[in-house]
């Protein structure tokens, strides 16, 4: 009862306005229909009891030896379990009823609102009372009234049918406003629907968040009617108490269950609240990665929202990891842009996300923005953007490439030979492109060719060989991005061998090819050579070559497959098909100095914007000086190009003269010693080799070594070019580092 207590005032204050402003539709005196009602009633009664009168005797001496058996012990337990319902509710409907009989005086529209206040009141009020005198009663009345119904039905069978019909007509003329009462009563009580109209006070114009403990929902579990925005209560009120807030969205969320859309959509709007505070945009996803979701209403847009921040939260992270104004620069207006259209695109979906999170955008917005301007204005202090590095495969996307069509053009021709070609030898010398032509080689060949490249320095390929058999199946695996990478079921060779034929029948259901490429290849042959592999590693390769012609297996490394010797390569790669990636030609040169950029993703085919330089720029004939001084050598072109473009910027000149190359190429052997020492010292490795390298540091030429395969080696490496019957080293770079730092 206490529980109910809180309903008084609330329905008191219904009843008077509704009794005072309907009930002025008819001002019949109330005493006459009170009379009315009297009448009806004792007439039923006398009715009812005239037909039953002369069978009572024997229905009540039955029906109290049944009461006293069977029905005290009912009534006693029912006084906790039926008293307190039953009376509520059989006192709301007696007052509604009431209050609707009386009509007449109020209207039906009044009356049946009075009704209900009445009865709600009545019920609050007695309704404890009468319900454990019914309790009680229930009982012994349910156990007479069993005995009455045995003690008469034989007798007194027309007198009953009689008696119910007189029943049925009183309840067709009365039921029908005594139901309604009842379910207007019933549905007051048990939604605590009274509580609306207070509720309002809580959010009208601004949500009062410091006023939520004394809010319904916090003190009472029973209310069934969703509460109109009770989700900005919950934010306003989390807001004020962050914690105290957080723990009773969480309570809403895992127990209540009428309210627990709110308590999603608070929570929701705080999770875009927060991320709008956050000024790393590289976090935005893990920010939003607690967003709740589902197929209801505002939960359904969830997926689509979360992937849109995931993407301008991943450009950010790319963003970061770039340093140079140059490339800096476009991504950073490509992610204002995006951001813009997430505002856009985030307008369209339901309440709270369009709100909260075109809010939050607004913010990330000012940090792309302010992000951009600093790299407009560190391209505008540069007076040459520098896209040059030496070092790992070239990024074409970041970083100065020039695609090696020669070499391209030669993969593409015995890929899509009739019977394909499933077995390839990519050759070059060191820092002569090879891995860069692999990073690349998808971007210029038909789009059914899909290359899947894995380097065997990596440590999960040659640890074991169930390890590379496992990175095997994740480079095959790329061939369809969108799935997970299946592992082979079985260990070792045999395993690796089913996964590959697997792979070869949907390549040929699907009309494709697999490109894959293994890069320092000689480390296979290397482990073999300390027991980590088996032989039959290769013996699994050249099989799976003959037989899974879908998959084009190329070998690319330093070394030539001659040159391998802890296993018989030739043996087992007999029919494979060598492709050598030469130098630098004057033209891929010119072009990697003029138009670095040119197939970077990052611009527009035809984008102004593009950075590009012109030839003037490297001096007079200082493109054709830079390919001589590098021999063409691509890593070398790179390296004379960086530092020239470094010099530039610590300097005023515009644009490169002699002195300033002979100064870029001083310098370039001095970043560029490791490279330099390994090329031509570390892999002399035959008996009097580097001896006759080092030569070089004191004659520009010499006649070519006697021993042949001194002989031999030496022109493989690319060390020396023949002139006239003598031979001169072929780069002059190599030859300034042997008088300088060798």
């Amino acid at each position: 009862m206490a529980l109910l207590l809180h309903a008084q005032p609330y329905v008191a204050i219904v009843h008077l306005i509704l009794l005072f402003t309907v009930g002025r539709e008819n001002q019949t005196d109330p005493d006459t229909v009170w009379q009315s009602l009297g009448s009806a009633w004792d007439s039923l009664n006398s009715e009812f009891f005239r037909l039953f009168a002369k069978d009572m005797s024997i229905g009540i001496s039955i029906g109290i030896a049944f009461g006293s058996a069977v029905g005290m012990p009912l009534g006693i337990a029912g006084v906790m379990v039926i008293g307190s319902g039953v009376g509520i509710f059989v006192g709301i409907a007696f007052g509604v009823a009431c209050s609707i009989a009386v009509g007449s005086t109020f209207g039906i529209a009044g009356a049946i609102a009075s009704g209900i206040a009445l009865g709600i009141i009545f019920g609050i009020t007695s309704g404890i009372a009468v319900g454990i005198s019914l309790g009680i009663a229930f009982g012994i009345g349910f156990g007479i009234a069993v005995g009455i119904a045995f003690g008469i039905v034989g007798e007194i069978a027309v007198e009953v049918a009689f008696g119910f019909a007189l029943m049925i007509a009183f309840w067709i003329a009365c039921g029908s406003a005594v139901a309604i009462a009842f379910a207007f009563a019933f549905g007051m009580v048990v939604t605590r629907a009274y509580y609306l109209p207070p509720h309002l006070l809580y959010v009208w114009r601004i949500a009062k968040g410091q006023w939520y403990p004394t809010h319904p929902v916090a003190w009472d579990d029973l209310c069934r009617v969703p509460f109109p925005r009770l989700d900005r209560l919950l934010t306003a009120y989390a807001e004020i108490e962050p914690e105290a807030g957080q723990i009773e969205i969480e309570r809403l969320i895992d127990s209540y269950p009428s309210q627990r859309m709110a308590a999603l959509r608070a929570r929701t709007a705080l999770l875009a609240r927060e991320s709008g505070r956050q000024s790393l945009l590289s976090r935005l996803d893990q920010d939003t990665a607690n967003l709740p979701e589902g197929s209801n209403d505002f939960l359904a847009d969830i997926p689509r929202l979360r992937q849109m921040i995931s993407q301008i939260a991943a450009l950010q992270r790319q963003i970061d990891l770039i340093t140079r104004p140059v490339f800096h620069e476009p991504l950073a207006h490509v992610l204002r842009l995006q951001i813009e259209t997430f505002i856009a695109k985030v307008a369209g979906m339901r309440a709270p996300l369009a709100v909260e999170f075109r809010a939050a955008a607004r913010n990330w917005l000012v940090i792309a923005d302010s992000q951009w301007q600093e790299a407009r204005a560190a391209m505008a202090r540069s007076p040459t953007q520098q896209v040059f590095r030496a070092g790992d495969p070239v990024d074409r996307a970041q970083e100065a490439f020039v695609p090696r069509m020669e070499v391209t053009g030669d993969v593409e021709r015995q890929i899509m030979l009739a019977t394909g070609c499933p077995r390839l030898v990519l050759y070059g010398r060191r820092r002569t492109g090879k891995s860069t032509i692999l990073r690349n080689l998808d971007q210029f060949l038909l789009r059914h060719v899909h290359v899947a490249s894995l380097s065997m320095q990596d440590p999960e390929a040659f640890t074991s060989l169930d390890f590379f058999a496992r990175r095997i199946a994740t480079a095959v695996a790329t061939a369809w991005p969108d799935e997970a990478a299946p592992l082979p079921e079985q260990p070792g060779l045999p395993g690796l061998f089913v996964l590959l034929g697997r792979a070869n029948q949907r390549l040929l259901a699907e009309n494709r090819r697999l490109l894959l490429a293994i890069d320092e290849y000689e480390l296979i042959d290397q482990k073999i050579g300390e027991g980590v592999f088996p032989e039959d590693l290769l013996a699994t390769m050249r099989e799976s070559i003959q037989t899974h012609r879908r998959i084009v297996w190329i070998f690319a490394g330093s070394h030539d497959i001659t040159e391998l010797t802890h296993a018989p390569w030739t043996s087992y790669l007999v029919s494979a098909r060598t492709i050598e990636v030469p130098l630098f030609t004057p033209a891929e040169t010119r072009a990697l100095l003029t138009e670095p950029l040119r197939y970077s993703p990052l611009w527009q085919k035809d984008d102004p914007k593009r950075p590009s330089f012109a030839p003037a720029l490297w001096g007079e004939n200082g493109i054709e000086r830079i390919h001589a001084e590098a021999g063409g050598w691509p890593h070398l072109v790179q390296l004379i190009a960086e530092t020239v473009v470094d010099l530039l910027n610590e300097g005023t000149a515009p644009n490169a003269d002699a002195a300033l190359l002979d100064r870029a190429l001083d310098k370039a052997i001095i970043s560029g010693d490791t490279v330099l020492r390994e090329l031509v010292q570390r892999e002399s490795r035959l008996p009097g080799e580097w001896d006759y390298i080092r030569a070089f540091q004191r004659v520009d030429s010499q006649p070519p070594p006697e021993n042949e395969a001194l002989h031999r080696s030496l022109r493989r490496r690319l060390m020396v070019i023949e002139n006239n019957g003598l031979w001169r080293m072929r780069v002059p770079l190599m030859q300034r580092w042997l008088r300088q730092r060798a």
